[in-house]
């Protein structure tokens, strides 16, 4: 953590530390070929919180998600078979296009009583991956959230019902040591509605060299995400969340004709506990968050724009 005691940011470069006895026991229970996850922003984390279950990895690009509790963890595992392991007549229109916009499923094993669903790794191959989480849609609770629920969900971030999206968690990049920083979902709840833009912002590096391409192919697919939205009438997606992962380097690489942009700029949609039937309606909620989150990037290409460095006030 940094030195200032914020736990809300983890410095990467300060965490390669040696692991403790408890540590080691944890890495003992992991399976053949696997690490807890590198370059992960946001969610389960192995080895924290009740059950230290989280995100792995292994060495030939494959990202290892545990199955949570029912029924978030079934319907979500349901969800990537119902879309990568049917038969294709089996799927609509809607389901056969939705399979580009996810990270493809690779099936399931069990290890010591756990499923682990098995998808590619976004971020396979980039030598610096940046990574952000948004959550996406003013509405985070799903159809079945008791009020209790709704409640808690709402004073997360009472700002979502108007902007329509959060952010998570990212690992922003420092072009000084080529070292990354870990900002998890308590920084971005702290920024307030005005101050969002520029947590946006400090993920493309405003704070050192402005990664503007990586911003332009972002917005390029997330509307092709989000013209699938505008005519999907199968599924509703709560607290769901699109990962943007980028070449941190970007800029140089490009200069120097070492890199292809859509390949050096990577998304997909996550986070399927929380997927219900639209009973042959339109996605709003999932479309307004989307639609704000696109707004909110082109403003960064804006020559108006002016960039604050939303870490000072964060106690960062």
């Amino acid at each position: 953590m940094v030195e200032n005691g914020n736990e809300n940011v983890t410095e990467e470069k300060k965490a390669n530390s040696t692991d403790t006895i408890a540590d080691q026991a944890l890495h003992q229970i992991l399976p053949s070929n696997c690490l807890p996850l590198t370059h992960q922003v946001a969610g389960h984390f192995f080895g924290k919180g009740r059950t230290k279950l989280g995100f792995l990895q292994t060495n030939d690009g494959l990202v290892l998600k545990p199955v949570q509790s029912p029924p978030r963890g079934e319907r979500e595992h349901n969800f990537f078979k119902k879309i990568f392991s049917s038969d294709e007549r089996e799927l609509n229109e809607d389901e056969r296009e939705l399979k580009n916009l996810l990270p493809t499923y690779r099936g399931s094993f069990l290890h010591n009583d756990i499923i682990y669903i098995k998808m590619d790794d976004l971020a396979y191959g980039l030598k610096h991956p940046a990574v952000i989480d948004f959550k996406i849609g003013r509405q985070t609770h799903d159809p079945e959230a008791s009020i209790e629920k709704i409640n808690r969900q709402k004073l997360k971030y009472p700002p979502c019902e108007k902007i329509g999206f959060q952010l998570i968690g990212m690992r922003v990049f420092d072009r000084t040591d080529s070292s990354f920083s870990h900002y998890d979902k308590i920084f971005g709840r702290a920024l307030s509605e005005e101050d969002l833009i520029h947590g946006l912002a400090l993920f493309f590096q405003f704070h050192q060299k402005p990664q503007i391409h990586a911003i332009e192919e972002t917005i390029k697919k997330f509307e092709d995400i989000k013209r699938w939205f505008e005519k999907q009438t199968t599924y509703h997606f709560y607290s769901s969340s699109l990962i943007v992962i980028y070449e941190a380097n970007l800029a140089d690489l490009l200069e120097k004709n070492e890199v292809d942009l859509a390949t050096a700029v990577r998304i997909n949609m996550a986070d399927f506990a929380h997927v219900f039937s639209a009973q042959n309606s339109l996605d709003e909620n999932y479309l307004f968050g989307l639609t704000r989150l696109i707004e909110h990037l082109k403003l960064l290409l804006s020559p108006t724009y002016s960039f604050k460095d939303v870490r000072k006030k964060n106690g960062v």
